[in-house]
């Protein structure tokens, strides 16, 4: 793994394997932090009413947070398993589950 330079102690580069395709990365830059179940999506299955310090800890939670390619993470958006599963066929149960348990956990739909 390697860091830059400046005081932030910035990782840019390492090998990652994204979880929606199968693929490994190597610049930190390629990946972004997805929530499994979108913010969006939480807000209108449940989590408009809540405290901002549920919303807080539901956002941060690290059973609703993969590393994923930027591009697919962008092309999920704010979607559920019912519109979109991830193109690596064996990361579609593995998301399913973890969508559904992060849903249980927090009393959504």
């Amino acid at each position: 793994m390697a860091f830059s330079n400046d005081k932030a102690c910035t990782v840019v580069s390492g090998l990652w394997m994204g979880p929606y395709t199968g693929q490994f990365f190597q610049k930190a830059s390629d990946l972004d932090v997805d929530h499994i179940v979108p913010l969006s999506w939480t807000h209108k299955y449940g989590g408009a009413n809540w405290a901002r310090e549920q919303c807080r800890a539901f956002a941060k939670d690290p059973a609703n947070l993969w590393l994923v390619d930027d591009g697919h993470n962008q092309s999920k958006g704010d979607k559920g398993p019912d519109e979109w599963l991830p193109p690596y066929q064996p990361a579609r149960v593995i998301y399913t589950r973890q969508f559904e348990a992060v849903v249980q956990k927090y009393g959504l739909m």
